[in-house]
């Protein structure tokens, strides 16, 4: 017996470690790409506006599982808001699904770590996280909040 259709609708082919490389290296060139203790880590720099600094970010990982983001310089603020307690960087909510197997690193986890940076900036301007939240408290976010110095009327 075969797969039904509605079964057959739900296999999602999974964008390997060869492809992600292929978009990545294509979209972002001066990103490079190395195996570390079973997860494809690319590192490179991106900057979120013409006129903001460079930031230094590596992004691991390994199939079947999300892919996490650090800022490896400059090193960001403490109690930056939208950081997982392990500093790697909240793109989106793992309770909402946003990220699929299927998809490319290149076109959506960089991007959106581009526009964190551009948020980033943002807060440390202003104060206040200006992105958007689709959970403003949760015990695994860095201070157990998305922006735990919202109180805070200046950064330290």
């Amino acid at each position: 017996m075969g797969l039904s259709k509605f079964e057959y609708s739900q296999l999602r082919p999974t964008a390997n470690l060869a492809i992600q490389n292929l978009h990545i290296l294509y979209r972002f060139p001066g990103f490079t790409y190395r195996r570390e203790r079973g997860a494809g880590v690319w590192r490179g720099t991106l900057q979120p506006r013409p006129l903001s600094q460079k930031y230094r970010v590596a992004v691991s990982y390994k199939l079947c599982s999300c892919p996490t983001v650090k800022v490896i310089a400059p090193i960001l603020l403490p109690k930056t808001p939208h950081l997982w307690g392990d500093g790697t960087l909240c793109l989106f909510y793992p309770k909402e699904s946003p990220w699929k197997r299927d998809m490319l690193i290149a076109t959506t986890i960089l991007p959106w770590t581009a526009l964190w940076l551009y948020y980033y900036e943002l807060w440390l301007d202003t104060g206040k996280w200006l992105g958007p939240s689709s959970h403003s408290a949760d015990r695994h976010l860095q201070g157990g909040y998305a922006n735990p110095a919202e109180d805070n009327e200046e950064i330290s």
